[in-house]
């Protein structure tokens, strides 16, 4: 909740998430055919922004395949997906 200039309270919906920056230009991957992206730069590793400029949502894949037990930081670059659907879920994880 903010207060505004008249003294009254609204809501504001925020997010906070972990950055990336694109490879290559943003240019597809020639072989994935997806965009590859890294992480930002650690100064602006977590973006708090407003929850209306989410215009979609994307599956990003890491690079090098671990577990999420042991995530042992070996990802420094994934894969982004932004059309999610059910045979690309299976072609990736089966």
């Amino acid at each position: 909740m903010l207060l505004n200039e008249d003294g009254a309270f609204f809501e504001y919906w925020l997010a906070l998430a972990l950055t990336t920056i694109p490879q290559n230009s943003g240019n597809l991957d020639p072989i994935s055919k997806f965009v590859q992206v890294r992480n930002a730069l650690a100064a602006v590793v977590l973006q708090v922004f407003s929850v209306g400029n989410i215009v979609g949502c994307t599956h990003v894949i890491p690079e090098i395949a671990t577990s999420s037990k042991i995530g042992d930081g070996r990802n420094e670059r994934w894969i982004v997906n932004s059309h999610i659907d059910l045979a690309t879920w299976k072609d990736v994880y089966n």
